[in-house]
């Protein structure tokens, strides 16, 4: 006999019921469309490797020399990608441009009174604007401030606020706890990625098979598995970081100096330019998480926060719970 279910199975189902329905975000079918480009890149790479080997050599077909080879052409196609990371305006995930300023919406755990403090500022600014305007706008004036008023509360409105440069900077405790969070996932992938490719990398120079041509081959390896982990599955993220999802990750701009990994050891122009850059992308990842950690935690930054989140890249998959935390890692107040 079955019976009918509880609230919390009415409520999962009601959301897998949802997500059935919904639509794909155009953000995510670039992510798919990217995905089938370097599918190919790929196929094309491993054929290439079977039948014309020579015209991998990344040290003999780079350049203007090789004219409209496949080694240009890969390299094209790394290029944009890494340098996509590096423009605040450029149409990827949310997980990325997250270092930039321009996307921090504060959270209530921004204001030491919490969240009726952050009501109280959005207000504030918000009444400031429209005072601003008021002999344009005279007789719709009380109108709008009315209107404004209510839709303070609402996180869309909260993100096109002019909020100060004091407004978006947490306390050194919160810091130091969204720091040692982001330790805890860091560490293990930083361990596994040196461990695994110097197993790998010692395991091919053992059979001599490693060399410029399959170095090449390796990257483009990784440069479709980076999207597979975007779009479908990330290891990573399941068994080593148990992040919500890529929107709270941690290394997303990581990807680059990860794909380019096995040119690390190849000594030619090919992988000099793209080490470095991706070592710039790497960089300035880093940097502003040194300067401003809470733009990188949904705690302090409501961008990154489910509710508010319009890339919706975990279509195909479900998001995560977060790793608990121990009752001694839990802070205590913000």
């Amino acid at each position: 006999m079955e019976t009918a279910p509880g609230p919390a199975n009415t409520a999962i189902l009601l959301r897998m019921s949802t997500q059935r329905t919904e639509k794909p975000t155009p953000l995510f079918l670039s992510y798919v469309t990217s995905l089938v480009v370097r599918l190919i890149l790929f196929g094309i790479a491993i054929w290439l490797l079977v039948a014309h080997p020579e015209q991998l050599d990344i040290t003999t077909q780079f350049g203007i020399s090789g004219g409209f080879s496949f080694v240009n052409v890969t390299f094209v196609f790394l290029i944009l990608d890494l340098l996509s990371k590096l423009r605040p305006n450029a149409k990827i995930a949310m997980g990325s441009r997250k270092q930039y300023g321009e996307f921090h919406v504060p959270t209530p755990r921004m204001f030491p009174n919490g969240l009726r403090e952050l009501q109280e500022h959005a207000r504030g600014l918000l009444e400031q604007a429209v005072s601003d305007t008021r002999k344009a706008v005279r007789e719709t004036a009380e109108g709008v401030l009315a209107a404004g008023r209510q839709l303070v509360y609402s996180i869309d409105v909260l993100r096109i606020l002019p909020w100060p440069e004091e407004d978006l900077t947490a306390n050194e405790q919160l810091k130091d706890i969204i720091r040692r969070d982001r330790l805890h996932e860091i560490v293990p992938v930083v361990v596994f990625w040196v461990v695994f490719n110097l197993a790998v990398g010692l395991l091919l120079e053992r059979f001599g098979l490693f060399g410029p041509r399959t170095a090449l081959v390796w990257t483009l390896f990784y440069f479709v598995f980076d999207m597979i982990c975007v779009v479908l599955w990330c290891p990573l993220q399941l068994v080593l970081m148990r992040n919500r999802c890529c929107t709270t990750c941690q290394i997303f701009n990581w990807d680059g100096i990860m794909t380019v990994t096995p040119l690390l050891v190849v000594w030619c122009w090919f992988s000099w330019v793209l080490v470095a850059l991706a070592l710039v992308v790497l960089l300035r990842w880093e940097l502003a998480f040194a300067r401003h950690p809470e733009r990188f935690d949904e705690r302090t930054n409501a961008s990154l926060q489910c509710a508010n989140c319009a890339d919706k890249l975990c279509y195909l998959r479900q998001p995560l719970t977060p790793r608990k935390r121990t009752a001694s890692q839990r802070p205590r107040r913000f």
